[in-house]
């Protein structure tokens, strides 16, 4: 059908093109004969833009054969006189001149013309032309993907409504109206109907063309949204069932400590109190465990957001208890893209260099930006960590509050790919460095 259209209109284009140069010719041939050359000459130009920019492989040739044309048209009439016969050179070689340009302009212009037809055409993404109409936005075209995302095809979407395809005919006015403040919309959700009745959820971006027209590209996110939902469904299961055992555990743990303690009320033997009193310390760390999992239970349950740092810090050490303690955060102005339990990671630091520092009168919190991203320091004066345990403190079992409080905190991070590491020296602080990535940092 496309390929009638345009044999249609080539077809139009010669015969306007051919009427173009007869009149033209026709209209200088009778100036000839009445001795007039200046004005007449200038309707050539119709034919060879026209030609040029209709037919631009072969403009030049074209204009060219005009340009012949009109030298030999005109000779006979020169009747020995040089002047004529240089003036028809050289609107000859205008006549050429237009036709190189016009032609090379054509063929810039198509090939661009081409390139974006080819994006269209081939684009991974539902791609859409939406234009006014009578009763509303209309789809003016659509590409494969989109007309098969939308379950039809490109013909029969064309002067469709776009309303007609959403979920909520409130998304048009919506997503149009930030294209009006914007020029551009990234991203934006929403959920769109089949002609089948199926739903698709997309995510969709656009911008106003020159014209005012929209161009809209829609990325099928429904296989993605169901698994985020399938995955939240588990992780609320998961979480309950975990808060369900951690509050059996804990009252089967209380019930053991009272009797632990009914033991060593009955019991004077020294041997017997001693090996009371190790299963009471074991008892309280299964103890200090649970409650250190009922505080981490949302690890990753909610997503990654922008956190200003120094609110975060500052709301920290207004909850903890730091008897001769400053804590100076430097960090205004800077965010961090981090999970919503990014506080507990200062808490931690912050809370195991008072309680393990021994020495520490100061905690200062700093940034540097470098050329692999961002770091952030947290420096205590404190007696530092000694350096066969720099790692060890990191890992599970091993550090600070049975191996679970900076475990935790390297966990916490690495959601959103940051780093930790202690690089203080021993005996004069302890020093860590969370590295945070490219992207995952801004300035305000």
């Amino acid at each position: 059908m496309s390929g009638q259209r345009r044999s249609a209109g080539g077809d139009t284009r010669l015969l306007v093109l051919a009427a173009s140069t007869l009149i033209a010719f026709a209209a200088n041939a009778a100036g000839l004969f009445a001795g007039i050359t200046i004005v007449l000459p200038h309707l050539l130009y119709l034919p060879i833009v026209l030609g040029s920019y209709w037919f631009p492989r072969r403009g030049i040739v074209f204009s060219l054969a005009l340009a012949l044309g009109y030298l030999v048209m005109t000779l006979p009439f020169a009747g020995g006189d040089a002047g004529p016969v240089v003036s028809a050179v050289s609107r000859g070689v205008v006549f050429v001149a237009i036709g190189v340009v016009v032609s090379l302009l054509s063929l810039r212009l198509r090939e661009q013309e081409e390139r974006y037809r080819g994006i269209f055409d081939y684009s991974e993404a539902g791609t859409f032309i939406v234009a006014p109409g009578e009763a509303g936005p209309q789809i003016e075209e659509a590409n494969y993907v989109g007309a098969t995302l939308l379950g039809s095809t490109t013909k029969n979407l064309t002067g469709e409504p776009v309303t007609g395809f959403l979920d909520d005919p409130g998304a048009w006015e919506e997503f149009e109206a930030e294209i009006n403040r914007n020029n551009t919309v990234y991203e934006y959700e929403t959920t769109l109907r089949r002609t089948d009745g199926a739903a698709v959820q997309v995510l969709a971006s656009g911008g106003r063309l020159p014209d005012g027209r929209i161009i809209v590209t829609l990325v099928d996110i429904t296989a993605r949204k169901n698994a985020e939902d399938a995955l939240r469904r588990t992780n609320a299961k998961l979480n309950m069932l975990g808060r369900l055992t951690r509050d059996d555990l804990m009252a089967a743990v209380s019930g053991l400590l009272g009797r632990i303690a009914e033991g060593t009320r009955q019991f004077d033997d020294p041997a017997v109190r001693r090996h009371l009193e190790t299963l009471s310390e074991d008892a309280r760390l299964v103890q200090r465990r649970a409650e250190i999992t009922r505080d981490y239970q949302d690890l990753g349950l909610r997503p990654p957001d922008w956190q200003p740092l120094q609110k975060v810090i500052l709301e920290v050490t207004s909850s903890l208890a730091l008897p001769g303690i400053a804590v100076r955060p430097w960090v205004e102005r800077l965010e961090v893209f981090a999970d919503p339990m990014l506080d507990r990671v200062f808490s931690n630091l912050i809370e195991n260099a008072a309680r393990h520092g021994k020495t520490v009168s100061s905690v200062v919190v700093t940034y540097r930006i470098r050329d692999d991203g961002l770091s952030i320091c947290v420096e205590d004066d404190g007696v530092g960590v000694p350096e066969g345990e720099k790692e060890k403190i990191f890992e599970y079992g091993i550090g600070i509050d049975g191996g679970l409080g900076l475990f935790l905190v390297r966990e916490i991070l690495a959601i959103t790919e940051m780093t930790i590491r202690e690089t203080g020296k021993p005996g004069k602080g302890a020093r860590f460095v969370i590295h945070v990535p490219p992207g995952g940092y801004r300035i305000i």
